[in-house]
């Protein structure tokens, strides 16, 4: 899986917030990038975060746009 620890803890955080009141739900979208690899992954949008999985979480290129997985 293209950046799995990055996807890991986009689900990790969104969870988190939620708990801690920050946000609900579907509210929001998070990202973590990689700025050597030019990727960043990102949360999809209607997809509550306490039922994501990192599997869920797209990886786009940088450079494009485009969406290399997810």
């Amino acid at each position: 899986m293209i950046l799995e620890t990055e996807r890991i803890a986009v689900v990790e955080f969104g969870k988190k917030m939620v708990a801690a009141g920050l946000t609900s739900g579907t509210g929001g979208n998070l990202s973590a990038a990689d700025r050597a690899a030019k990727q960043m992954a990102i949360s999809p949008s209607g997809i509550d975060y306490g039922e994501m999985r990192p599997e869920d979480v797209a990886v786009l290129n940088l450079k494009d746009g485009h969406v290399a997985e997810g």
